[in-house]
């Protein structure tokens, strides 16, 4: 039996916000269903509302990733059921109660439903039993086996439900690596709006200012150029906490030191799309000669790797890349000693300084998912890059890139005082630099045809940042002007 008519509309043609349904499509050709499946649908469950522990106060709502690639929808309480043969697209709606409606307004009518997003029909989710039954899948794909069971408990008691949780989501993995152009557009619009934020930050610092006030100040100017949400916690890392990786207290005050600098790692969110951008500037406004060097260390190896970028090319010789050049130019100003650079890389010393991968892909989640492989027993080897590394990379891929020093008491000392590797560090030299803290420098970029395009439009060699913090000099204010709206 079909659903009745009246709990069904069905698209009207009309443009949607954006595209789905080629995620849909893709998705199914990356699946590669066995061709005696007949009847093979795709279930996802949305995400649905949370609240504070043990109270009713609501937190911020963000979809969970995988449906939203499907669905494009970005509000609580939705399910999808995607017909592959047919390729027809099923958002089933959640009944909302009155009392709900009296507290927080109507939800969208299905015809509302239907303009705004890419599918094919809308359905309650009380009638996605009788969808179930008058479609009788043979096969079911879902992400998970907490998804396999749910739509085993929806279906009618009757009806036998084979279920996979093992083909779809590597289809959606690699789907997601890729993207389509108008992702692109998005995901450049939200660059452009986090790109000003930055821009802010540095022109609108001062002495006496906390990390917390970046934060908070990078959020609002986030809004200000019509990005309202969060790809990841900001990370405002001063003095040497700009050596800790992922500090997101930003509950400091920033010091005031001859070297203390300012990290910046922050990035929002648009349509669930997010972007990501690390910035260091001085607190000073002027960068000290030792700062000034390690900074222009690690922009030397990021424009290095930069102009490499095309299709063909492997991360994993990026990343090597990367690692030579830093562990050179520490070897030329003295911290690293040795009379061959291959003894310290194969020793693993540069990652004394340097310790996390050169970067990773940028789409609906910041760290996205897609090229990733794991290694056992590698997980926490620094050396070894896990992202694309048997393949080359790929136009439309959107990935970040990301060198950094770091001046990390505990990384020092542990690497300093190993027995047998004092020899390879000049510690008088080394304490020169220590408080320098951190530096790291990112940008992210989309491969192209030819090359690559760099979509984040921030400063950052040392004379334009010292010119940006320059309260007397606004020769960069012209040109970073503020995003429109996507």
């Amino acid at each position: 039996m079909t659903p009745h008519s009246q709990d069904m509309v069905h698209r009207r043609h009309s443009k949607p916000i954006i595209p789905t349904k080629q995620h849909c499509l893709k998705v199914k050709r990356l699946m590669n269903i066995p061709q005696k499946n007949k009847r093979s649908i795709i279930y996802m469950k949305g995400k649905g509302e949370s609240t504070r522990d043990d109270t009713d106060i609501e937190l911020e709502f963000r979809q969970e990733s995988y449906f939203f690639y499907l669905t494009g929808v970005d509000e609580p309480g939705f399910q999808v059921i995607i017909h592959l043969q047919k390729e027809k697209v099923y958002l089933i709606a959640p009944t909302i109660s009155n009392t709900d409606i009296a507290w927080k307004g109507p939800l969208y009518t299905d015809s509302e439903l239907l303009e705004k997003y890419d599918v094919d029909e809308i359905i309650l989710d009380e009638d996605m039993p009788r969808l179930l039954k008058a479609i009788c899948p043979d096969t079911i794909y879902t992400l998970n086996k907490k998804q396999a069971d749910h739509i085993r408990y929806m279906a009618n008691p009757d009806q036998s439900i084979c279920t996979d949780s093992h083909l779809l989501t590597p289809a959606m993995n690699e789907a997601r690596l890729i993207k389509f152009s108008w992702e692109i557009d998005i995901i450049r619009q939200v660059m452009h709006g986090s790109s000003m934020a930055h821009v802010a930050i540095m022109q609108q610092f001062q002495p006496g200012m906390t990390e917390a006030h970046l934060a908070a100040l990078f959020r609002w100017s986030c809004a200000l150029n019509n990005v309202h949400r969060q790809a990841y916690l900001p990370i405002v890392a001063s003095g040497p906490r700009a050596a800790t990786l992922h500090y997101v207290k930003n509950n400091r005050n920033i010091p005031t030191g001859p070297h203390s600098l300012v990290l910046v790692d922050a990035g929002g969110e648009n349509l669930c799309y997010g972007s990501d951008i690390t910035r260091t500037f001085p607190v000073c406004g002027i960068f000290s000669e030792e700062a000034k060097t390690i900074y222009d260390i690690v922009l030397k190896t990021q424009e290095t790797v930069l102009s490499r970028l095309k299709p063909g090319v492997y991360w994993s010789d990026m990343q090597q890349l990367a690692i030579e050049i830093l562990c050179q130019e520490l070897m030329n100003i003295g911290i690293l000693v040795a009379d061959d650079i291959n003894i310290l890389i194969e020793l693993g010393v540069p990652f004394a300084f340097y310790y996390h991968g050169l970067g990773h892909t940028v789409g609906l989640d910041v760290h996205d998912v897609g090229g990733q492989e794991l290694l056992e027993d590698d997980d926490d080897d620094p050396t070894i890059s896990h992202f694309l590394l048997h393949r080359p990379l790929e136009q439309n891929m959107v990935l970040t890139v990301e060198p950094g020093l770091y001046f990390n008491d505990t990384m020092l000392n542990i690497w300093t005082q190993y027995p047998g590797y004092q020899q390879f560090f000049d510690m008088k030299i080394l304490s020169r630099y220590r408080g320098v803290g951190g530096v790291r420098i990112e940008d992210t970029v989309v491969i192209t045809e030819q090359g690559y395009e760099n979509m984040t439009k921030v400063p950052k060699h040392t004379h334009e940042i010292e010119a940006l913090m320059d309260r007397d000099n606004r020769q960069y204010s012209s040109h970073y002007t503020p995003a429109l709206s996507i």
